[in-house]
Parts: C-alpha cells; sequence; structure tokens
C-alpha cells in the first residue's frame, strides 16, 4: 500500500523545519521515514533549487525547495518547502 504523498510532505517538513543538512543526513532522514529505497534528485529551475523524492511507497512525487550553503568546507542544504510535486 502506498503512503499519501501528501501527508508524507506534511511531516517531512514539520521534521526537517530549521535545520541544514548535508545530503547523507537528509538521505538518512528520509530512509528513516520510508524505510524503503527511493531517489532523490537535485535539480535546479530558474535559479532555483530542489530535490524531487522518488519512491515506489508514495503515491506522488515530493518536492523539497532547497538553498545550498557551505560551511567550513562541506555542503549543506536548507530546506524551505516541501509539497507534492
Amino acid at each position: 500500500m502506498k503512503k499519501d504523498a501528501v501527508s508524507f510532505a506534511d511531516t517531512l517538513y514539520l521534521l526537517m523545519e530549521d535545520f541544514e543538512y548535508t545530503l547523507t543526513e537528509l538521505e538518512d532522514d528520509i530512509f528513516s521515514l520510508l524505510r524503503h529505497e527511493f531517489k532523490l534528485t537535485l535539480n535546479e529551475e530558474n535559479k532555483r533549487l530542489h530535490f524531487i523524492l522518488e519512491s515506489s511507497k508514495l503515491s506522488q512525487n515530493v518536492k523539497l525547495s532547497v538553498e545550498r550553503s557551505e560551511y567550513d568546507g562541506e555542503e549543506f542544504f536548507l530546506i524551505s518547502s516541501v509539497k507534492v510535486a
């Protein structure tokens, strides 16, 4: 049975609100919620970055709008919104 993507996106946003993530941390948190394989693709559209989260467990893809930052040579992503794609 597929999870409702809107509910999943809401939960994901609440967990990630006001946090900066490395790509590995982001993938770990998504995996812990889905407990299933997924695909996370970084895209740029009109100079704005977003990840598309695809999983056979979700009814729809999820779009995570992000801002890139760097600290001490490590790249981080600040998530500004999470919604269904």
